[in-house]
């Protein structure tokens, strides 16, 4: 959750950075009710959704033959729970980062969702889970965050 409030802001400080720079270039003698607001939060919701929109358009793209890889590395981290959904943020032909949110239960037995790296390799039977990395877990004791914020 830290993490998205931390991207919330660094969007906002882009948005004010651009408007700006869009005020800087705006003509002198031009005397109007010019709202800066405005600009700032349109700026910060298109430097919000920029990553998402990479990310979702590299998902729709190459993700679906990765499943059984995300699954492998989700079993070989011993989740007690189903894989909620997947995401790949990187993606170089042979080998894909993807963030994988799966159902876990912490120490308690309570249900929390785990976040995990996972490296793919691309292998002559499909998709195959090079490493993971667990990024946020209450059981695994992580608490990191991703870029762009899931969870």
């Amino acid at each position: 959750m830290f993490g998205l409030v931390g991207y919330t802001m660094a969007s906002f400080a882009v948005g004010c950075v651009l408007t700006l720079i869009v005020g800087l270039f705006r003509p002198i003698k031009q005397n109007d009710d010019w709202k800066p607001w405005k600009y700032i939060l349109i700026f910060m919701g298109v430097v919000c959704a920029i990553p998402y929109g990479y990310t979702e358009s590299l998902t729709a793209m190459f993700g679906k033959p990765m499943k059984d890889g995300v699954q492998q590395a989700l079993d070989d981290a011993q989740t007690k729970g189903d894989l909620i959904y997947y995401k790949v943020v990187q993606y170089q032909g042979e080998k894909a980062k993807v963030i994988a949110v799966a159902n876990d239960k912490n120490e308690v037995g309570y249900a929390e969702r785990a976040i995990f790296e996972v490296d793919l390799e691309k292998g002559k039977n499909g998709w195959n889970a090079a490493s993971y990395e667990t990024i946020s877990s209450f059981s695994r004791q992580r608490d990191g965050t991703t870029m762009p914020p899931y969870w």
